[in-house]
């Protein structure tokens, strides 16, 4: 049986990601995502609820470029696949913790959206010569 594991999410890095580096020296970033999920209302509105915080993980140069160049609030666009971590806790009564985390694959910034030109200010068509 083939099965796919495929997240895609837009929404809001909840701190500046932070960028460390692997031995082979590989960048990594960690971030966090806010996603809100909107419903509609009775009165036909609607309502933004938080979702979530999602934690990431992303390897490479879109790490590097991610640490450089977005930080807290910034709108994303990711892509990736769902990881689930296990740590073995100490002491006397050790017990498995499992943590969910997103292994991105690809990361963009939002685009704000295009601004409209009125008619009155388009550039004059050119004219025969």
């Amino acid at each position: 049986m083939d099965t796919k594991n495929v997240v895609v999410l837009v929404g809001r890095l909840a701190a500046d990601p932070e960028l460390r580096y692997l031995p082979n020296a590989t960048p990594v970033a960690n971030f966090a995502v806010a996603v809100n999920r909107s419903s509609r209302k009775a009165d036909g509105s609607f309502e933004d609820s938080l979702d979530g915080f999602f934690d990431c993980e992303l390897f490479g140069g879109q790490a590097l470029a991610l640490a450089e160049n977005a930080g807290k609030g910034t709108e994303v666009h990711l892509t990736g696949s769902l990881l689930q971590k296990k740590f073995q806790t100490k002491g006397a009564q050790s017990r498995t913790i499992s943590k969910i985390e997103i292994r991105v694959s690809t990361v963009a910034p939002a685009l704000p959206a295009a601004k409209e030109t009125p008619a009155t200010e388009q550039a004059p068509a050119p004219q025969p010569a």
